[in-house]
């Protein structure tokens, strides 16, 4: 799933026009596979000169508009987007003046997803936590928030292109305080609240 697609400012290169089977469309920048959440850019070059090229998916689906510079090529900045689940999507760009001129790239993209088990217990239990989709690797995090309160928890190094584990910790202290805690998993040591790959729990502590 494609949430969207913008004209990068900068250009996107400086190389003389290319011919008609020269055309390429690459990603930028080039993984393996990607996170849901994540931002790639789409260059394009060999396209018509200060024309503008259509991009679309393998589904028939159109993704937007570019503007060619006046070397024939483009850049945009494509989200990416799956709500579970990994997909392989083929995207092509095809040149508005000339149906001829086009090219295509694949893109991997990964669902992000953290299960805990077992879901209920006392707050000091250990966990087991399997995670996927976390294409920013190498290193998954937890980050416990309650009030004032902070705990980062390194949760384990990542294996495979898209970013997957399953490993057991302790989330929470035994003594943790009664309330709700939010549990930030991410691949930052340092916490942000709005990183674009992000997974989210809360875990409530009440009295037993």
């Amino acid at each position: 799933m494609t949430r969207s697609l913008a004209v990068v400012a900068a250009a996107a290169a400086l190389a003389a026009p290319a011919a008609a089977s020269a055309a390429s469309l690459t990603v930028s920048p080039q993984k393996r596979c990607y996170s849901s959440g994540e931002s790639v850019n789409l260059l394009g070059t060999g396209f018509s000169p200060l024309g503008s090229s259509t991009i679309t998916r393998d589904d028939g689906a159109p993704v937007g508009s570019l503007p060619n510079d006046a070397n024939g090529a483009f850049n945009g900045e494509l989200k990416l987007g799956q709500n579970r689940g990994k997909r392989t999507t083929t995207y092509t760009a095809t040149d508005d003046a000339s149906s001829t001129l086009t090219a295509s790239a694949q893109i991997t993209v990964s669902a992000v997803r953290v299960v805990l088990t077992p879901t209920n217990g006392a707050p000091g239990r250990l966990m087991t936590i399997a995670a996927s989709g976390f294409a920013t690797g190498p290193t998954l995090w937890a980050h416990v928030r309650r009030g004032k309160s902070k705990r980062t928890v390194r949760i384990g190094s990542l294996k495979g292109a898209c970013g997957g584990l399953k490993t057991r910790r302790r989330l929470l202290p035994r003594n943790a305080a009664l309330g709700v805690h939010t549990i930030q998993f991410d691949t930052f040591r340092r916490y942000k609240p709005k990183r674009p790959v992000r997974y989210r729990y809360t875990i409530a502590v009440t009295r037993g």
